[in-house]
């Protein structure tokens, strides 16, 4: 503490310095501790650190040597002290009022006041501690008070744990303070001295303990157990090792009073009656020397368990552990307790009336509970409880034992109910007892488990990570990260979340991630969200990035997904419309734009619509320029027809072709509006196609030139197309300038019939209900104006009827060629109406069409030619009567206007159809562009496909293909999402993903061909079964070859029909890829009748699926007796049905294959059957190859995307590292009854197990068992996961020459102690060398031996631990002290003995008279008795006494009667084995022989074959003698003869023949048509016809010759086929004397060969008789056309003869 004080005046003298310590000060008044502890002082010490030199030191500074200084100046610095008063008080600590001097110490001493003693009154007085000393205060003085000792004491002192507890009495009487009384008289003691302590008579309060000094901890006893409190027992306080009422002696399991040491085998763990006496005999879970210890897998070591341990729980994931050091708290809160039923649905929430105490009436409860309702307990009484075991829960003062699990769902309390409506329930102070690490008491927790888990799982018993809680169940999850996989606790699987980094939780049952995270989707995060790309499986947070398509900003973004292809490029897979490109980065065809520039887009070319989109780049990307409009359109725009077309291209979208007529217009290009084509002179017509009226065409002059008919012959100046005038009645020519002799018009006429008035009315009073002749009464409505009187007049023409009458309808009665109601007008075929009727026409060619006044024959409409027997161009359907109708053909679609004649049909180009090519052809779309749809015919739905052509329909506009349902994309050429395998062959497209519900993505299995699984040679018998396969047989079953025989009247006797063959063990197990083959197989049976009780049973039976618990059949109608059916079933689900006749799913069918138990096929068949036989039995299946000719691509084969722990085509199977759950666990596998695959429970110290019981394989890191949980026997540690869990046990070095014992054990977790030291070492590493042992373990290379001492050169003493040094007797040395010293000899020789032998005895006489020592002891014998005293010592040992050699004899004896109860059982088994085998040896070797005999026949039929075919070899070459062709020669000549045929092509000349059979036709037709032709036409006509028939003739001679040239081919065939079927005769012949097979003699393959040929000699046979009827027809045909072309050159002749002079040319076609 340091004062500072500044004097502040000039004039120091007589100055006084003043100062205070508490002034100001915190507490000044009153002074606490604190202060009075400051102002306590031991010493005080002044420093002077400046002084006032009024200036004097300027002096000095003009001086440079202190010496200069003037003395006098610094005898003036001094200080000068007057006086020195220091002022304070006593400590007291405020119990003194005044500290006078003590005249004897001369010390100030504090005069004590408040019962307070000590020179500071710093402590109470003795007798007054009844509460601890405090300082006293101005306030507060804190007087000591005095103890309660009840006059027994004047001694106390303050217990502070005794005033905490209250347990010192006041001399108030009330428990208060902490005084604690020190020497109780009168044999009393207590803290109060209220007890007994020792006391000396009877008649006193006390009597003496007499308690053992030794044995008891203190002197203090009750009289009775009624007064017991705490530790104290009935008797004297004890010690835990000591028993009995005074302490004297040793408690059970104790030995050697007073110390009473604890026996060799433990109280707890050992059976022994009695603990002291050896050897100890462990309980079942306990081990150890001294049975102290639980075995490894066991904890919590309890005397009153039978087994002394209870298992490790460690929910079934673990078997290490050791009990806990916890301590118990307890769960007593009130609160959420509430009233239900057995159901737990509804609650009734109870009253509280205290905090430990609810009520609730039984009226109040039973008006909404059952009769029956229970207390239930809120949710911190439930959930994990593994901690509490063994404990008990407390209710209301009542213990009720409970079995506590690690999800307690529920505590449900019974309500105990008085039958009356004033009762009330009463619950409280329910306790629970519950183990935790923060809990405080003395009690521990041994009997929780504290288990060592292996990663992945926590909790005390490896029970939970998370406990999430409901009302009544309990969710228990793994630790983050981890999945419970079967959802239950007990041996439980928690394997990591498979979620890529993505999630941190995902489901229990169905793995399936929740909440990814990181822009992923899918059931593991495994897929990039829509939008972004990237492979989500690496792990990272960056595994998915944002597409760029092309840019990320939203404005540049134009595809929703993207994705990477198999180069690693990211492409954008739904551009929008407009886009194209991988990153629709570029405008498709038809849009223009800069979708890469930020802003961009693609926007539609401004071509109004008229692109040609089927060709590329019909506009530019960039600018929208209209580079390639549609055809039919042109312009910049694309906004005007293109020249040679014309309509609306804005509008109408529908520019037409002009199709100016080439010869009759002056250009092809017309106006672009009308379509208005520049017309030629004298030419009309939109498309220049008409020549003005009065004109006609010249086809040869390609002019219009006028009619000129005949003014007077002609109707008008008009003519037809060919120049034909319209002649009057009596002229003919083509101007009608001639006229026509003979010719008389017919006139009929008849006189006017007078009828008087009175038979009018006379015929009207009889006919016509009463109307007068020349009316009728109508008989339909009345509409005419005279029907209100009854009578209409008939009004018939005069001209036109017969008579003035007509029927009731009206009708009169016309005059021949007169029609109508009224007789007013021409029939058709009839002209110039008159008295007496119309004329008929002379127009027989036009269907007796002519004009009504005139008769002049009419054309009818769209006809042209002389007699209109043609029709128009670009017309059809010529009819007599109705004309031609219009061809109709679209412009774009047809190749030409015109149509075919006959049907109308227009010739279409490629890609149109329909009669009027005004459709697009299937396969095509967007009429009239007509756009290849380019569908998958695979994927398209069959309606609207040609399965010939392989194209399909699609919609008009957008090109969507009809797709099937499990297919989608514009073409139909992808699968759906879950689908694979696009067929054809199936209906939906593609198939399911099935995958066994493991995955929802696969595709079609790639490299696998079809291989058949056929029966092996040595399967010669099949086995028949009954239908449930619970029977089976082989009696009347036999081979024979190629089939298997079933006698049914033998097997009638094993089996009931119906039964089945029973296909062998490789058509078992699994059978994934055979879904989409075929099973074959033949049968042939006999019976009487077709139909059978069993003909409706299915024909094949398959059984199978996870369980074993699937059938599937198939049925097929009845069979045909005696008769071979052979049988293929598509392996698919649709050809399959339940057994129940329900159809087969897809998901069932796979189930099946998943393994096949068995296979049935159906033996018995029909009724009354006799034999059944099957062959060709096969199963195709898939196999990894190449496709070849033999074995094609399999199809229809899933490969699924299989899960983490997952692998075969279907998922069928459990990756590596992974084992299979039971399908009772649940889980998307459970569903379908395999089980899920989880990852094998290794700890991390392996990556295999068994898949089938997990037992894992291989363990690594050196550890063992069944999840490799344990150390390997030589090393130690505690099972964590870590590579170096498992450390080698050094005993005590790990090297092996100083590594003494073969196993250790672990002691806590980083220790460990040997367990097998071999004998002569010792220590918990076998460190050191035991008694009688040396050498040192520890250093590399050391180790122990036996100090081997001699008997007579050692004193009895072990050696030297390190050297083996032994201790020598004097005169002895050596390692062993088995040499004697220099000049030292053995002593029990004959010499030297004797001569010490005499020097002992004169020694004793020596000493027999000098009496002042003692005899020397016989060392010598006193050894030799030690020596035996350690070797019996050792003998008697408890290892060696006799209950252990005897136990260990029994234990023995066990084993050995063991081992022979094996070795009998192996040899009775042995001997069973042994005669089996006998019997198959015996039965093998019978069928030897069988075999043996039948090769020998199969030899000697084999010679006889070979001969046979010898000979028949030498006959194939010869014919009667002379040699022949052989017939590979003649084989190889039909093959020459049959490509010479097909050459010629003869089948062409048909057709030409039938070509020049019609133009022979139209040359007949035009040669009668035309009579006007010049002699020059005629001349070159009759030359062409002549050169035509020429050519012909030189055809027919050609084909003549090939028909004889063909004919003597066939007659060499025929030669041919005889030999040869002459040589088959002969072979059937041979091969019926041997009724053995010999497909593998030479003799088979010449035959074939022989077969081989004759088919062909018969198919060439065959053509050759084709062709020559073809030829025949066509020479039949030509001989037509000869007559015909004979007529035409008759018919011209003639007309030469009869030629007038007149205009006549040959006709010319103006199209």
């Amino acid at each position: 503490m340091t004062l500072r004080s500044y004097i502040l005046a000039y004039e120091p003298e007589d100055h006084k310095i003043h100062t205070s310590l508490i002034n100001g000060r915190p507490s000044a008044d009153d002074p606490s501790p604190t202060l009075l502890n400051f102002t306590s002082a031991r010493y005080i010490r002044l420093q002077f650190q400046r002084i006032r030199t009024l200036n004097a030191d300027l002096m000095t500074l003009a001086l440079n040597d202190p010496r200069e200084i003037d003395p006098i100046v610094t005898r003036r610095y001094y200080y000068s002290i007057k006086d020195i008063s220091v002022g304070g008080m006593c400590i007291c600590y405020g119990h003194a009022k005044a500290c006078p001097l003590n005249a004897q110490t001369k010390k100030f001493s504090c005069e004590c006041e408040h019962n307070t003693c000590g020179e500071s009154c710093d402590r109470c007085c003795p007798g007054y501690n009844q509460k601890p000393w405090m300082a006293g205060t101005f306030l507060t003085r804190h007087v000591c008070e005095k103890c309660n000792c009840h006059g027994k004491s004047e001694e106390c002192y303050f217990n502070q744990t005794v005033a905490d507890r209250k347990l010192s009495l006041n001399s108030n009487g009330e428990y208060e303070g902490g005084g604690t009384c020190l020497g109780c008289s009168d044999n009393t003691a207590g803290i109060n001295c209220r007890l007994c302590g020792r006391l000396l008579q009877i008649h006193q309060p006390c009597q003496p303990c007499f308690c053992n000094p030794m044995g008891s901890i203190h002197g203090t006893c009750i009289p009775d157990e009624s007064q017991a409190d705490g530790e104290l027992a009935a008797g004297p306080a004890l010690q835990g090792r000591l028993r009995g009422e005074k302490c004297d002696r040793c408690a059970f399991g104790h030995r050697g009073f007073p110390h009473c040491e604890l026996c060799g085998c433990s109280l707890d763990g050992s059976l022994n009656e009695d603990p002291c006496q050896p050897p100890c005999v462990c309980k079942e879970n306990v081990e150890g020397d001294n049975c102290d210890r639980c075995k490894l897998g066991f904890h919590d070591l309890q005397g009153d368990n039978l087994r002394g341990c209870e298992k490790c729980y460690c929910s079934g994931v673990a078997s290490d552990c050791h009990d806990s050091q916890w301590a118990y708290s307890n769960v007593s809160d009130m609160t959420g307790w509430f009233l239900t039923g057995a159901d737990g649905l509804v609650r009734v929430w109870p009253n509280r009336d205290t905090p430990q105490r609810l009520s609730i009436s039984h009226a109040e409860a039973r008006r909404h509970l059952p009769e029956v309702y229970y207390w239930s307990a809120p949710a911190h009484y439930r959930g994990n409880k593994v901690s509490p075991h063994h404990r008990r829960q407390r209710l209301s003062g009542h213990s009720l034992p409970t079995h506590w699990v690690d999800k307690l769902k529920a505590i449900m309390i019974a309500t105990v109910i008085m039958e009356f409506s004033t009762s009330v329930l009463r619950l409280g102070s329910v306790s629970v007892e519950v183990a935790s690490d923060s809990a405080v008491g003395a009690l521990k927790a041994t009997a929780v488990e504290m288990c060592v888990c292996p990663h992945g799982y926590s909790g005390t018993s490896c029970e939970v990570g998370v406990c999430r809680y409901t009302l009544f169940n309990v969710l228990q999850t793994c630790v983050p990260g981890y999945r419970r996989v079967n959802g239950t606790t007990f041996k439980g699987v928690c394997e990591p979340c498979l979620c890529h980094g993505h999630a941190s939780n995902c489901d229990d049952i169905t793995g399936q991630c929740l909440a990814c995270q990181h822009n992923t989707v899918g059931p593991h995060c495994d897929q990039c969200a829509p939008g972004f790309y990237g492979d989500a499986t690496e792990g990272t947070p960056n595994d998915c990035k944002p597409c760029a398509c092309p840019l990320l900003n939203p404005s540049n973004n134009f595809s929703p997904t993207c994705h990477v292809d198999s180069g690693g490029q990211l492409v954008c897979d739904q551009c929008q419309v407009g886009y194209a490109g991988p990153r629709c980065d570029r405008c498709s065809n038809g849009y223009f734009g800069q979708p890469s520039a930020p802003g961009g887009s693609c926007q539609p070319c401004k071509c109004n619509g008229n692109l040609d989109l089927s060709a590329p780049r019909s506009c530019d990307p960039v600018t929208g320029t209209c580079l390639r409009c549609r055809e039919g359109y042109g312009g910049e725009t694309c906004d005007s027809c293109a020249d040679g077309f014309f309509g609306d291209a804005v509008v109408a979208k529908n520019c037409k072709p002009c199709q100016c007529h080439l010869n009759a217009s002056l250009s092809e290009v017309c106006h672009k509006g009308t379509g208005q084509c520049q017309c030629r002179q004298h030419v009309v017509g939109r498309k220049c196609d008409e020549c003005k009226s009065k004109f006609w065409w010249d086809s040869e002059d390609q002019v219009c030139k006028p009619c000129g008919c005949s003014l007077l012959g002609s109707m008008s100046q008009r003519c037809d197309q060919d120049g034909h005038c319209t002649c009057r009645p009596g002229y003919v020519g083509r101007r009608c300038s001639l006229s026509r002799l003979g010719y008389e018009r017919r006139e009929t006429r008849r006189p006017v019939e007078q009828v008087p008035v009175q038979q009018v009315e006379q015929w009207g009073s009889v006919q016509r209900g009463g109307c007068p002749r020349g009316a009728y009464r109508p008989a339909g409505p009345q509409t005419h104006p005279q029907a209100g009187r009854g009578c209409v007049p008939c009004n018939c023409n005069s001209f036109g009827s017969k008579s003035f009458d007509c029927d009731e309808s009206g009708q009169c009665r016309c005059q021949p060629g007169v029609t109508g109601q009224k007789c007013d007008h021409c029939a058709k075929g009839h002209f110039s109406f008159q008295e007496g009727g119309c004329t008929p026409c002379q127009c027989a060619h036009v269907g007796n069409n002519c004009d009504v006044g005139t008769g002049q024959c009419i054309c009818p409409p769209n006809t042209v030619g002389e007699r209109c027997d043609k029709c128009a161009p670009n017309h059809w359907g010529h009819d007599i009567i109705t004309g031609c109708k219009d061809c109709g053909c679209h412009i774009e679609g047809s190749k030409a206007q015109q149509c075919n004649i006959n049907t109308g049909c227009c010739a279409c180009r490629d890609q149109f159809t329909g009669e009027k090519c005004n459709e697009c052809k299937l396969g095509y779309r967007d009429f009239p562009q007509c756009i290849v749809c380019q569908c998958s015919v695979a994927g398209s739905s069959a309606e609207t496909c040609d399965a010939e052509r392989d194209v399909c329909a699609c919609a008009e506009r957008t090109g969507q293909c009809s797709c099937k349902a499990n297919v989608e994309g514009l073409k139909c050429d992808k699968c759906r999402v879950g689908m694979f395998g696009l067929s054809s062959r199936n209906p939906l497209g593609c198939s399911q993903c099935y995958c066994f519900g493991m995955s929802s993505a696969c595709t079609e299995a790639q490299g696998l061909i079809r291989m058949w699984l056929t029966l092996r040679p040595e399967q010669t018998v099949l086995k028949l079964v009954d239908k449930s396969n619970q029977k089976e047989t082989t009696y009347g079953v036999s081979f024979q070859h190629p089939e298997i025989i079933a006698s049914a009247e033998l097997v009638a006797q094993e089996l009931s029909e119906p039964y089945y063959w029973r296909l062998p063990e490789q058509f078992q197990g699994s059978m994934i890829t055979a879904y989409g083959g075929k099973l074959k197989y033949a049968i042939y049976y006999e019976a009487r009748d077709e139909t059978g009780r069993t003909s409706y049973e299915p024909q094949v039976v398959f059984k199978g699926g996870p369980n074993r618990d699937k059938v599937m059949v198939h049925h097929l109608p009845g069979l045909q007796i005696g008769q071979l059916t052979r049988h293929e079933i598509n392996m698919i689900e649709s050809e399959w049905k339940h057994s129940d006749n329900r159809a087969m799913t897809r998901e069932d069918f796979m189930d099946v294959l998943f393994y096949v138990e068995y296979v049935l096929i159906k033996a018995s068949h029909g009724n009354m059957m006799r034999q059944s036989r099957i062959s060709e039995i096969a199963l195709e299946v898939a196999e990894e190859g190449r496709p070849s000719a033999l074995s094609v691509r399999a199809h229809q084969i899933e490969k699924c995307n299989c899960p983490l722990g997952y692998s075969g085509l279907s998922c069928e199977e459990c990756s590596a590292g992974f084992y299979r759950l039971s399908a009772r666990t649940g889980g998307p596998a459970s569903r379908s009854g395999i089980g899920s695959c989880v990852q094998c429970q290794c700890n991390g110290h392996s990556d295999i197990c068994d898949p089938e019981t997990s037992i894992c394989q291989n363990c690594q890191h050196n550890t063992v068992g069944d999840k490799c949980e344990r150390c390997a026997p030589g090393y130690y540690g505690v099972v964590r996961g870590l590579p170096d869990d498992c450390k080698p046990c050094g005993c005590p070095l790990t090297n092996p020459e100083n590594n003494f014992s073969p196993t250790c054990v672990t002691e806590g977790f980083s220790d460990y102690r040997c367990t097998a030291c071999p004998e002569g070492y010792e220590g918990k590493y076998c460190e050191r060398c035991a008694t009688g042992y040396h050498g040192d373990p520890r250093a590399p290379g050391g180790h122990c031996e036996e100090c081997k001492c001699d008997l007579v050169g050692a004193l009895a003493h072990p050696c030297d631990g390190r050297t083996g040094q032994c201790s020598c007797r004097p005169g002895a040395t050596g390692l062993k002290c088995d040499r004697c010293m220099e000049r030292h000899v053995s002593c029990d020789d004959d010499c030297s003995g004797l001569l010490l032998s005499d020097m002992d005895r004169l020694h004793r006489l020596v000493n027999s008279v000098n009496l002042t020592g003692p005899l020397p002891p016989p060392y010598k014998v006193l050894y030799r008795f030690e020596n035996m005293t350690d070797e019996l010592k050792h003998m008697l040992s408890p290892q060696r006494g006799p209950e252990r050699l005897l136990q260990l004899a029994d234990s023995n004896l066990g084993s050995l009667v063991t081992e022979m109860d094996e070795l009998l059982s192996r040899a009775t088994k042995v001997s069973a084995d042994g005669e089996q085998t006998g019997a198959d040896a015996e039965r093998i070797h019978k069928r030897a022989e069988d075999l043996e005999l039948f090769v020998r026949n199969t030899l000697l039929a084999a010679e006889a074959l070979k001969d046979k075919a010898h000979e028949l070899n030498s006959t194939l070459g010869s014919r009667n003698g002379v040699p022949e062709k052989s017939l590979n020669e003649m084989h190889r000549e039909i093959e020459a003869m049959l490509a010479d045929i097909r050459k010629r092509q003869l089948s062409g000349k048909k057709f030409t023949a039938e070509e020049e059979l019609g133009a022979a036709e139209a040359l007949f037709q035009r040669v009668k048509r035309l009579f006007g032709d010049p002699h020059q036409a005629t001349e070159d006509l009759k030359q062409e016809v002549a050169e035509k028939m020429a050519d012909h003739q030189r055809k027919l001679s050609d084909t003549q010759d090939l028909l004889k040239e063909a004919q003597d081919k066939i007659k060499e065939a025929d030669g041919l086929s005889n030999n040869n079927q002459r040589n088959l005769d002969t072979l059937e012949k041979i091969l019926s004397l041997k009724p053995r097979p010999f497909h593998n003699s030479p003799t088979s393959s010449i035959l074939a060969e022989a077969k081989n040929l004759s088919f062909n000699a018969t198919a060439a046979f065959n053509a050759y008789k084709n062709i020559k009827d073809f030829i025949e027809e066509a020479d039949k045909v030509a001989k037509e056309a000869k007559a015909h072309g004979t007529e035409a050159v008759q018919l011209v002749r003639t007309h030469m003869v009869r030629e007038r002079s007149g205009d006549a040319r040959p006709p010319q076609s103006n199209t």
